[in-house]
C-alpha cells in the first residue's frame, strides 16, 4: 500500500467527494477538514486493506478498482463503482473486523480514521457522522437485499 497525504484545499478530491450522495450536502469548510483528515491509498492486485479479525477505526470510499469481501474464505460481495464504502462495521459497533478486503485489481481508495472525528468542530462532528449514518443505513440495507436474494436462490434448506 501506497499512502498520500491530501492536500485539504485539494478542490477535485471535494468535487468527487460530492459525488458521493450523502456527502453531497454537506458544506465546502467540512469537506475541505474531512479531505485534509483522509489518506489516498493505492493497493496493488491482491493486497489486503482489511484484515478479517483484525481491530482499527478506519472507513473507506472505493475511488477506482475493483474489491473483493470476502468472510472465512468466500467473497461475499464485490466493490466496484465509485464512493462505495466499506469498513463501516467496526465504526458502528467497535467490533473487530468482520470480513477481509483485498483489491482484485490495482486499486485506489479514499481512506478517514474516524478516530480523528474528534478534531472537527462538535456541529461538524455531527453532520458529518449524520451523513455517514445515512451511507451505512442505505449499504447495509442494499447488503441485507444481496443476502435475501442469495437466500432464494438457494431454495429450502
Amino acid at each position: 500500500m501506497r499512502e498520500i497525504p491530501l492536500e485539504p484545499s485539494a478542490a477535485d478530491i471535494i468535487t468527487k467527494m460530492r459525488n458521493i450522495p450523502a456527502l453531497a450536502p454537506l458544506g465546502d469548510k467540512l469537506l475541505t477538514e474531512v479531505v485534509g483528515l483522509s489518506r489516498l491509498r493505492k493497493y496493488a492486485k491482491d493486497e489486503v486493506i482489511i484484515e478479517e479479525g483484525a481491530q482499527d477505526s478506519w472507513l473507506y470510499f472505493l475511488v477506482l478498482g475493483e474489491l473483493s469481501v470476502e468472510h472465512q474464505g468466500v467473497v461475499v460481495h464485490t466493490l466496484k463503482a465509485f464512493g462505495e464504502m466499506f469498513g463501516e462495521m467496526g465504526l458502528i459497533d467497535g467490533s473487530p473486523r468482520s470480513a477481509t478486503v483485498k483489491a482484485v485489481a490495482s486499486s485506489v481508495c479514499l481512506a478517514l480514521d474516524a478516530a480523528l472525528f474528534s478534531k472537527l468542530e462538535p456541529a461538524d462532528r455531527a453532520a458529518l457522522k449524520a451523513a455517514l449514518n445515512e451511507i451505512i443505513l442505505a449499504h447495509m440495507a442494499e447488503r441485507l437485499r444481496e443476502m435475501d436474494r442469495k437466500l432464494a436462490e438457494r431454495g429450502p434448506a
